[in-house]
C-alpha cells in the first residue's frame, strides 16, 4: 500500500517526539480507521477524531495518489499521509476533472458593459477597470438582470460566469449562470491572492493573479489548480478565519500558503494598497 508515515508533534508543531512502544497498536488502529474512511479521489471527508474524539475535527482527503490526514483541534497533534493505490472510480474521477467540463454558452443578450453606466461606475468603484481594459478579464453586462458578468475563461473557453446585481431588488447579489465548480483566474503572476469574488480578482491582477472561489465550498473546488504558484495569501472576509485558516491547511499540502487578515474588502484599495497591505503582513 505504499509507504505509510505518522507525524505525531511535528512538521509545523516543532521538535518530533518518539513513538513511544505502547503506542504501536494506536497507531495501526488509526491506519485501519482510515483506510476503512477514505473518500474517493479529489475529495476530503470531516469525521469525528479517532484520537482526541473532537466533534467533526477530523479530516481524511485523497488526492495525486495520497492520503492526507489532519486534527485541527489545537490540543490534538494528528497529522499525516501515506500513498495509496488508485481504484478504477479514481482514476475515472481524475480524466473527468481534467479533460471534461461542462459545456457553457454566454446567453445572446449579454451585451459590452460599456453600454451601461451603472455597471462602468460599479468596476470603477471596485477597482476593476484595468483588468478590464488591459483584457486580463472578460466582463460584460447583463441588461435582463441588470449585473456586471464575470466570464469564467481560460481565454480560450468559457466554463461559467457569474454576475454582481446593481439593483438592490435583485437577488440574489451574486448569481452564477452555469453548473461548474472552476475557480475565476484573472492574472498572470507568480504569486496569487485567493479572495471570495471577481471584482477582488480583478482589484489585485496588476501585480498579482486574482483567484476567487465564487462561493465554491472548498470541498468541491479544484484547488489544484493553484500548485502553480510560487506562494497563496488567502484573503478572505474578515468574518471567514476559520475558513482561511482551514483553507490554508488544506493547500499546505500543495503550495505553500499564509492567511492575509483584512479590515476591508481588497476590491476597495488601489493595487498600492494592496501590495502593502500583502507584504507588511508577510
Amino acid at each position: 500500500m505504499g509507504i505509510f508515515f505518522f507525524l505525531t508533534h511535528f512538521y509545523s508543531y516543532g521538535k518530533s517526539e518518539e513513538l513511544a512502544e505502547g503506542n504501536y497498536t494506536t497507531m495501526i488502529n488509526l491506519h485501519k480507521f482510515i483506510e476503512q474512511n477514505q473518500p474517493n479521489e479529489n475529495i476530503s471527508i470531516r469525521v469525528n477524531c479517532p484520537m482526541c474524539s473532537g466533534r467533526n475535527t477530523f479530516t481524511i482527503t485523497k488526492m495525486h495518489g495520497k492520503l492526507l490526514w489532519n486534527c485541527y483541534k489545537a490540543s490534538c497533534k494528528i497529522k499525516g499521509g501515506k500513498e495509496t493505490k488508485r481504484s478504477k472510480s479514481d482514476i475515472k474521477t481524475i480524466i473527468l476533472s481534467s479533460y471534461y467540463q461542462p459545456s457553457f454558452q454566454l446567453p445572446d443578450y449579454f451585451v459590452s458593459v460599456h453600454n451601461n453606466q451603472k455597471a462602468l461606475t460599479y468596476l470603477k468603484y471596485n477597482n476593476c477597470l484595468d483588468a478590464l481594459q488591459d483584457k486580463r478579464a472578460k466582463i460584460l453586462y447583463d441588461p435582463k438582470q441588470d449585473r456586471v458578468v464575470f466570464v469564467v475563461s481560460d481565454g480560450s473557453q468559457h466554463f461559467d460566469a457569474i454576475g454582481r446585481s446593481l439593483n438592490k431588488k435583485v437577488i440574489p447579489k451574486w448569481y452564477r449562470y452555469g453548473k461548474s465548480q472552476k475557480l475565476f483566474f484573472c492574472g498572470s503572476h507568480e504569486y496569487a491572492i485567493l479572495v471570495e469574488d471577481a471584482a477582488s480578482a480583478c482589484a489585485v491582477s496588476t501585480k498579482f493573479t486574482g483567484v476567487a472561489l465564487l462561493g465554491t465550498n472548498m470541498k468541491d473546488a479544484d484547488l489544484t489548480q493553484l500548485k502553480k504558484f510560487k506562494h497563496v495569501f488567502i484573503c478572505l472576509d474578515a468574518d471567514a478565519t476559520r475558513k482561511s485558516l482551514d483553507l490554508q491547511k488544506y493547500l499546505s499540502y500543495i503550495v505553500s500558503a499564509s492567511v492575509v487578515r483584512l479590515k476591508e474588502d481588497l476590491k476597495y484599495y488601489d493595487i498600492e494598497q494592496i501590495s502593502e497591505v500583502i507584504w507588511k503582513n508577510n
